[in-house]
């Protein structure tokens, strides 16, 4: 299982360096629109949707949707669908943690439709964002993530003791949380002075927003966490050996990347 996860990883490692740096526009909106159909797909799962048609339906419209939305949607339009996204994913998981798991979102058109906003967003934000500030910004932005990831996962496994949200996801914890927002921190001051953009904040409450936007990544991952836990799903698919699906690996993103492509673009003058 542990071979299976590390060969699994090298090569999506692998393949996502080639596409970010060194595929074109094109090629990079070929793929960010394959991710939109596999990540629809699973999504259409958590609506318990398991005729092949309607989920290959379901997967073509998000995708064409997409499509269209990366040439059409405004920065103005990508603020509104990312505080409409974020009130949904707060929402769904502090009812979840307060009813201690017994209401949750059994609507389908719900479920489809944050579907839709989710997905369509997110590869939206991926094509705006490598177009407008590069590759190397984007990977680095989307580091701060996977560092409050990794961080939370150290430093609740030395450290947790209180749980964060126990009906969703029993193993995080605060301490997790805390751990996790420190080494974003650090790695987000890291970041900027790397980058060096000239930026409208200070340097440091800059550092500040990109931690906080890291720290609403958790809902991202939770709120998957309890569109899984009601249908009885352990992984949202089976299309990465030893990972489970696309939306197991993005979930955290989903939200993150389009609140930080805000960011950068409301923030900075390159």
């Amino acid at each position: 299982m542990l071979k299976q996860r590390i060969i699994t990883a090298v090569v999506l490692v692998a393949l996502s360096i080639w596409a970010l740096f060194f595929s074109s526009e094109l090629v990079w909106k070929g793929v960010l629109l394959f991710v939109a159909f596999i990540a629809a797909w699973e999504w259409a799962g958590f609506a318990q949707i398991k005729a092949p048609a309607l989920r290959v339906t379901y997967a073509l419209g998000v995708m064409v949707g997409s499509n269209y939305a990366m040439d059409v949607l405004t920065v103005q339009n990508i603020v509104v669908l990312t505080v409409l996204e974020a009130f949904i994913l707060m929402m769904v998981v502090i009812r979840y943690q307060i009813t201690e798991g017994k209401v949750a979102t059994k609507s389908v058109g719900f479920v489809l439709l944050t579907g839709i906003l989710a997905v369509l967003l997110f590869v939206v934000a991926m094509y705006q964002f490598r177009a407008e500030f590069g590759p190397v910004t984007l990977l680095l932005s989307m580091l701060l993530v996977w560092a409050i990831d990794t961080g939370a996962y150290f430093s609740g496994r030395r450290f947790g003791k209180n749980k964060l949200a126990v009906y969703v996801s029993p193993g995080k914890t605060w301490e997790g949380v805390v751990g996790g927002a420190l080494l974003t921190l650090i790695i987000s001051v890291f970041v900027l002075y790397y980058l060096n953009f000239s930026i409208g904040l200070s340097f440091f409450i800059m550092a500040g927003v990109l931690t906080a936007i890291a720290l609403f990544s958790v809902f991202g991952d939770l709120f998957e966490s309890v569109l899984k836990r009601q249908v009885g799903l352990k992984d949202s698919g089976k299309i990465l050996p030893g990972h489970g699906g696309v939306l197991d690996r993005v979930d955290s993103i989903l939200i993150a990347v389009p609140m930080l492509y805000i960011a950068w673009h409301y923030s900075t003058v390159i």
